[in-house]
């Protein structure tokens, strides 16, 4: 296993962030772990057997997936397998261009109009499970939360699709008057 696959493993499949955690992990009594290391860091630096430069240079690597992971997968189980691999992850996250695979309104412009809307994305000023942060969308509700099924959605088409619509439906059906009625609330915006 090469070093970046050795701190994905401690930091995201093992979860290695308490010295709890790195008691069970090393089999230890409760507690050795705070002995031996002053730091969490200092667990990674000597069961990677890197210096802190090279770990600060592996974060730096994994902070874009880092960032997703928190935003997306921190808790939620369902989405182990969409994050059990950082490399297609990063790939799958790359190719959706920050965008909603149906409208294609872009994040930028969505929080342009949470800006718009006072910092909240509903009318109502109610917060919801989304500041204008893209989705994750499962195309088949009946599959898993796969790259090859998985897509970014905004909170619009994907509160609105639900489970409740086909992909090609909602395509055909809905995504038109999605990307007008964008139109209209960035045209209004930029007035």
């Amino acid at each position: 296993m090469n070093l970046n696959d050795k701190y994905f493993n401690l930091c995201y499949t093992k979860r290695i962030h308490e010295f709890a955690k790195i008691d069970s992990f090393k089999k230890w009594e409760k507690g050795q772990a705070k002995e031996k290391y002053r730091t969490i860091d200092d667990f990674y630096l000597d069961e990677l057997q890197i210096d802190l430069e090279n770990l600060k240079e592996l974060r730096n690597l994994f902070k874009q997936y880092d960032e997703l992971y928190r935003r997306y997968r921190q808790n939620n189980i369902e989405r182990n397998e969409l994050f059990s691999d950082y490399k297609k992850l990063l790939k799958w996250y790359n190719d959706q261009n920050e965008c909603c695979n149906y409208c294609q309104i872009s994040q930028a412009d969505l929080f342009k109009i949470v800006s718009a809307r006072n910092g909240n994305l509903t009318l109502n000023q109610k917060t919801k499970r989304s500041k204008g942060t893209l989705e994750i969308e499962k195309l088949n509700p009946n599959v898993g939360y796969t790259p090859e099924n998985s897509v970014l959605a905004c909170p619009f088409c994907n509160n609105a699709k639900s489970n409740l619509i086909s992909e090609n439906d909602w395509r055909t059906f809905f995504t038109p008057a999605m990307k007008e009625y964008f139109k209209n609330i960035l045209a209004d915006e930029n007035r």
